[in-house]
């Protein structure tokens, strides 16, 4: 075995971590330290501490058990996560959430407090695209709403819910992955000083009104123009800047993805990027905490067919909040 010690520093001391060779990987504590019943086994039958560190699980030594991590992407290429009922007030029901690729993409267990996902990346109507150097795999998790059809109207209890989660890996790197859960949930209650990203969708050019965060799809005529913007909500700290690292576009039904911004700047692959950024000049403060840009839209179209023309396409940033305090808040073609 060949090991190797990375000598590395934190704010506050110096610190040392040994790799090996054959690579084994750490059982993460967070991730790891699982409830028995809420431990989904990692391969068949009895499996060795060896033969399941390569698979990227965790090892319970008494009982014997190999088990996947929790809200990890695994070196098996799958999405391994939880969701908690708690995730909306009133509390969802776990037992109503599956992938909308695949209604048959359920959890693999449920009880009234949480469900329990193990999705592989090939199924489920998961999207793949990459940005960059770094390889991104995007599931989408959806509640059914139940409504219920009575003499007098339609009425549900329900609200809807949307859990986007990432999975991201350097190609030919398994150790280098890790997973990011963004939820959409119904129209938020601000509280002093909590604060978040918003991605919402103009009406006109100067950005004067928005569509609502829920409404009915409305449609586009192709080519014409989609006004995006990508703002900080409730800052605490006007110095804060917002980065937005790519954004992408893809169609709920299939596994296309487009690329729409990367780094901060349109895809030089697009035939049309001359729109896409836009500088607010009204205050410094806004301009660095709100981006916009504008894209013509399109259709997805998979080689030889006519796509459904009332597909839905749907929209995600992924962002960074930075201090400049703590260094240099660059970002490609936004200017800042």
């Amino acid at each position: 075995m060949y090991i190797i010690t990375v000598v590395y520093m934190t704010r506050s001391e110096r610190r040392e971590a040994q790799v090996s060779c054959p690579f084994l990987i750490p059982e993460l504590e967070q991730e790891c330290n699982l409830p028995s019943n809420q431990r989904l086994p990692c391969g068949q039958g009895s499996v060795s501490r060896a033969q399941c560190y390569s698979k990227g699980c965790c090892f319970n030594q008494q009982p014997p058990a190999c088990y996947y991590p929790m809200d990890a992407c695994t070196a098996d290429r799958h999405f391994v996560f939880s969701v908690p009922a708690s995730l909306t007030d009133p509390p969802l029901s776990p037992s109503l959430l599956s992938t909308p690729g695949n209604v048959t993409c359920k959890p693999m267990r449920v009880t009234s407090e949480y469900a329990l996902f193990k999705i592989s990346m090939d199924e489920c109507g998961t999207h793949r695209v990459m940005v960059g150097k770094i390889l991104v795999y995007i599931v989408e998790v959806i509640n059914k709403v139940q409504a219920f059809d009575l003499n007098y109207g339609i009425i549900t209890r329900n609200s809807p819910v949307r859990l986007l989660v990432e999975c991201r890996y350097i190609p030919g790197s398994v150790s280098m992955s890790y997973m990011v859960k963004t939820p959409t949930l119904a129209p938020a209650v601000h509280t002093r000083g909590v604060f978040g990203v918003q991605l919402r969708i103009a009406k006109d050019s100067q950005y004067k009104s928005y569509y609502p965060q829920y409404h009915q799809p409305f449609e586009m005529l192709l080519g014409k123009p989609l006004y995006l913007e990508v703002r900080l909500l409730n800052t605490p700290d006007p110095g804060l800047v917002l980065l937005v690292h790519f954004c992408v576009a893809y169609p709920r039904s299939g596994k296309a993805v487009w690329l729409i911004l990367y780094d901060g700047c349109p895809n030089p692959l697009d035939p049309a990027p001359e729109q896409a950024v836009i500088l607010d000049p009204q205050s410094s403060t806004l301009q660095a905490q709100t981006r916009r840009f504008t894209i013509s839209t399109f259709q997805f179209l998979p080689e030889g067919q006519l796509k459904d023309p009332n597909e839905e396409i749907y929209f995600m940033c992924s962002t960074e909040i930075c201090s400049p305090r703590d260094g240099p808040c660059v970002e490609g073609c936004f200017g800042q």
